[in-house]
């Protein structure tokens, strides 16, 4: 059921904390991250201002993205705001993943 509503990511068993990787579901660009808490997918625009998560992101203490672009700061685990100027928390989809295939299924929430 690839496509509108699920798209799967191989990724390596040892991918590192802080890793940013890119995705696209249902024409819809991605932000892939590693953080210390597991997996987190989103749509791969600040909310803030636009500019790409995937290029502009970093991951600090952890399980906070940062948007180098203007200094918005995002909770990896519940996508809330934790630092202006951002005003919009991140709409986070479903992430799965699958060790025993190396992969990461994400699929819309809802």
């Amino acid at each position: 059921m690839e496509g509108h509503h699920r798209v799967t990511v191989k990724i390596a068993p040892d991918t590192p904390v802080g890793t940013i990787l890119t995705a696209e579901l249902g024409g819809m660009a991605l932000v892939v991250v590693r953080h210390a808490k597991g997996w987190t997918a989103a749509p791969d625009t600040c909310p803030h201002a636009a500019c790409s998560l995937s290029r502009m992101g970093e991951v600090v203490e952890g399980t906070i993205l940062v948007c180098n672009c203007h200094g918005a700061e995002f909770d990896l685990v519940t996508g809330a705001v934790l630092l202006d100027p951002a005003e919009t928390p991140l709409q986070l989809l479903d992430v799965v993943e699958s060790p025993d295939s190396g992969c990461l299924i994400i699929t819309r929430r809802g």
